[in-house]
């Protein structure tokens, strides 16, 4: 890829990703954020809250797991043992248009999704109701990690396959510091690296991690366009630090750094190619200055053809005989 096509690239991703954090120009109604054990999806959330408040939008938190409420939010509903039309009558009368600020922008975050799976079939109708057009964009939380009950009829989808069919988004979190380990070792011709519950050891559930281990999230972007065309991309997202403001009573933070994947030093075309250079072999791949001389000295066959008067009319052959070779006056006469 040329340096331009590159920049441009690189320019319109990171576009897609702020105008996504941002929820931006109805960038996508419905979120889905793909987690697990080693990656929690908090870091994503605060930074779409941060964003979220920044752009003065009411943020309406569905505590399903969560006990408190988080200092960013708005409203706090508790959904834990509700059905989902108990949900939805209290999650309607927050993201209806009012008369006095009718574009007001709304998010709706589920924590997690999962104590509403027991239906699959319900959760389109149950979606629909509570996001309004234009208005309100809605985010939900799939722990990846959490087993599902079988269901008794074999042909319905799965959950995570209608929450994909539905999403307008779908993010896939992993830990920056697996994405590196799995890179040095695919550098090195090693086997990939396991973590947490992959590792099959009985016991196992989260890997250990250092201090000084790498802080960020690798995202992976599926952004479903308009068109039907799908944009997928790789992301690291750099939570920046917290800071508690007593006087708000509310908790704020600075916007995170976002960079591409293959922005990475680890995974920059740029730094590898530099690496390369310093390779130490039992051969040595380069030319000294005398070498570089002779070579350059060297005159090629086909430089007589252009000094030749005539030369660049085509189809002439430049051959001097040996004293080996039998002239043939049919074939060999030119």
């Amino acid at each position: 890829m040329s340096p331009s096509a590159a920049s441009h690239h690189r320019s319109h991703s990171l576009l897609l990703l702020q105008k996504l954090l941002n929820l931006r120009d109805k960038a996508s109604p419905l979120t889905l954020i793909l987690d697990n054990l080693e990656q929690p999806a908090h870091p994503v959330l605060n930074e779409f809250m941060t964003r979220a408040k920044i752009s003065k939008a009411k943020i309406i938190f569905i505590a399903l797991s969560t006990l408190k409420k988080p200092p960013l939010a708005d409203v706090f509903i508790r959904g834990r043992h509700k059905s989902l039309q108990q949900l939805a009558s209290e999650i309607i009368p927050h993201v209806t248009p009012s008369p006095s600020s009718p574009n007001q922008k709304n998010i709706l975050l589920f924590d997690t999704i999962h104590p509403l799976l027991s239906i699959p079939s319900h959760l389109p109708s149950f979606l629909q109701s509570i996001i309004p057009p234009l208005t309100t964009s809605c985010l939900l939380v799939y722990h990846t990690d959490i087993p599902l009950l079988p269901q008794s009829n074999p042909y319905t989808p799965t959950p995570l396959s209608v929450l994909t069919h539905l999403s307008t988004s779908i993010l896939t979190l992993t830990p920056l510091s697996h994405v590196l380990a799995t890179k040095a070792a695919e550098n090195k011709s090693l086997p990939a690296p396991v973590f947490g519950l992959h590792s099959s050891r009985e016991g196992v559930l989260l890997s250990l991690r250092s201090p000084s281990s790498p802080q960020g999230v690798v995202i992976t972007m599926e952004l479903r366009r308009k068109s039907g065309r799908v944009v997928q991309e790789k992301f690291v997202l750099f939570p920046s630090p917290l800071t508690t403001t007593a006087q708000h009573r509310q908790q704020t933070k600075g916007i995170g750094g976002v960079i591409l994947l293959s922005d990475h030093p680890v995974f920059s075309t740029e730094t590898t190619e530099e690496e390369g250079e310093g390779i130490q072999a039992t051969f040595n791949l380069g030319l000294t200055e005398k070498q570089r001389r002779d070579r350059e000295g060297v005159v090629l066959p086909y430089f007589d053809a252009q000094t030749e008067v005539g030369g660049g009319e085509g189809g002439r052959i430049l051959y001097d005989m040996g004293r080996e070779d039998d002239f043939d006056e049919e074939e060999d006469e030119i």
